[in-house]
């Protein structure tokens, strides 16, 4: 999990903004949650976004905040902990575009 503090923004302006900083990836915005996804429903390649636009607070979550997910379905959690590297370099990514779209209005 990670937070960032950025300017205050609208939501519509950060999801077109991910819409063209991440054309290879889903951009999922249904029942109020917003996530980057990389294609389908994958353990590893999502990242839930939780938007404050007017203070300007994101923070992100994946698979590996989860730890009751993980010690319940231990299986699939020992999937997701193999696939840390990759499920961290797709959050990481995710933050350095919110911190690209939000800035390129200042």
């Amino acid at each position: 999990m990670q937070h960032i503090n950025v300017r205050p923004f609208s939501k519509t302006e950060l999801i077109e903004g991910f819409r063209k900083t991440f054309p290879k990836y889903k951009i999922q915005t249904s029942f109020g949650a917003l996530q980057v996804r990389t294609s389908g429903f994958t353990l590893t390649g999502n990242v839930k976004i939780d938007a404050h636009p007017e203070s300007g607070k994101i923070s992100t979550q994946t698979q590996l905040d989860s730890t009751f997910f993980l010690i319940l379905f231990f299986p699939i959690g020992l999937y997701v902990m193999m696939k840390k590297e990759k499920i961290r370099r797709l959050e990481n990514e995710v933050i350095k575009g919110i911190k690209k779209i939000l800035a390129e209005d200042q």
